[in-house]
């Protein structure tokens, strides 16, 4: 009998720690949220990529910003939630800018959808003519990249949005060359 009692506490005692256990895990990620440590990570890693992307090139680095991760967040997450990879999916490029907070004279935009992780996204967008011309784009110093998962039509899909930026205008500075448009400056597009 002593055996059965000892069994018996036993179970009582692991189903209590699976419980606990089951209490303390933390709770799943809602799907084509891009959560903002993760995404300023990324961002400051690509940051990293494209400045030698664009150092090899004979071009001038670029750092993670705050307002243009926002942005990135916004079009990568509208994208995941609609499953589908447009620049429009969440309203106009200038509008998405602009409810960001980016202030610029000149700004570019890359997406993509179903690479698995940024090194794939990077040789994508290297590949292709206009988000090349995008990621080199002369006097771009700023970038924001998101990436959210969202449903695709072989499964869960990491879709990718980055923005990048020429430095912020200073006050009252007219555009080099260019009439001011809604978000600050006119605006490239990747394919």
């Amino acid at each position: 009998m002593k055996p059965l009692v000892t069994f018996a506490l036993l179970c009582l005692a692991l189903a209590g720690a699976a419980k606990d256990a089951a209490a303390q895990a933390p709770a799943p990620a809602r799907p084509g949220l891009a959560k903002r440590p993760a995404a300023v990570f990324e961002s400051t890693r690509a940051a990293q990529a494209v400045s030698a992307f664009r150092k090899a090139e004979g071009l001038g680095p670029v750092t993670s910003d705050p307002a243009l991760v926002r942005a990135a967040e916004v079009q990568a997450n509208g994208m995941a939630a609609r499953g589908e990879m447009s620049h429009e999916v969440v309203g106009s490029f200038p509008s998405r800018l602009k409810s960001a907070g980016v202030r610029a004279f000149m700004a570019s935009e890359n997406v993509a959808m179903g690479q698995t992780d940024l090194a794939d996204a990077m040789a994508s967008w290297k590949a292709s003519a206009g988000h090349r011309k995008n990621l080199l784009m002369k006097g771009a110093t700023r970038i924001g990249l998101a990436r959210a998962t969202g449903p695709g039509a072989r499964g869960p899909t990491l879709y990718w949005a980055m923005v990048l930026a020429g430095p912020e205008p200073r006050p009252n500075e007219p555009p080099p060359g260019a009439a001011i448009m809604p978000f600050g400056g006119p605006v490239w597009f990747g394919n």
